[in-house]
């Protein structure tokens, strides 16, 4: 964990912690493989013409083209094949009611997320700034019992900009009434939760334990998170 560049004077400035979601708070990543598996799991039990391993890998492949949170994965990896009307919903319904099915079943918090958050609520305001769309951040809270935790939560829909826009930051400082420099961020994603916040001056940690985009980036945190237990070392 690199803790060089804060002073202790500089630590104690801080009044707020905000966070990212996806692969900082919550195991998205891990979400999605499963659900992936599942759903590949049960079209092709429902007749689609393909290995588990093939459809696996077309719905990454759409994640990959159309983003993770695209809502037709599913009907545009079955487009390839020649269905027919009926086979191609059926097969379609399947791999959805298996997809939301494992969703519920496995979506969590990292380990030691809501014991450490709760020794942070109290001495700091605690807050969220995600580029989810606002019915999945607070879906995926709630799923994993983190929604107590956080006095002000900014998706994407309050401001229709995705991080490193400066729009999510400045919202958030205007609903704290706090400077930047008295804001921590912590996020996965260099080139955009690390960059955003830094642009607006905020103090930056990268959660490693979730980086999956990014590892080459430029973009340099004022810390480095192995676990999201060690917030507790830097503030």
């Amino acid at each position: 964990m690199k803790i060089e560049g804060m002073e202790r004077e500089k630590k104690s400035m801080i009044s707020a912690i905000a966070f990212d979601v996806d692969n900082t708070l919550v195991d998205f990543l891990g979400m999605k493989e499963k659900t992936a598996r599942a759903s590949a799991r049960a079209m092709v039990r429902e007749g689609l013409p393909a290995s588990e391993k093939e459809v696996y890998a077309q719905i990454f492949k759409v994640y990959d083209e159309y983003g993770i949170e695209h809502q037709k994965t599913f009907a545009k990896v079955l487009k390839k094949y020649k269905l027919k009307e009926n086979e191609f919903e059926r097969i379609q319904q399947a791999g959805i009611a298996a997809y939301l099915k494992e969703k519920f079943r496995c979506m969590k918090a990292y380990p030691q997320v809501r014991e450490t958050l709760a020794k942070l609520k109290g001495k700091y305001i605690l807050a969220v700034i995600t580029d989810a769309p606002r019915n999945k951040a607070w879906q995926r809270l709630i799923l994993c019992n983190l929604q107590e935790y956080f006095s002000e939560v900014v998706t994407f829909h309050d401001t229709q900009k995705h991080k490193p826009s400066e729009m999510p930051f400045k919202l958030l400082l205007k609903k704290l009434r706090l400077k930047p420099s008295q804001v921590l961020f912590v996020g996965d994603n260099p080139d955009r939760d690390i960059k955003g916040a830094k642009k607006m001056g905020m103090k930056t940690a990268l959660a490693k334990y979730g980086q999956v985009l990014g590892k080459n980036s430029k973009e340099k945190a004022d810390f480095e998170l192995g676990n999201f237990r060690e917030i507790l070392k830097i503030v």
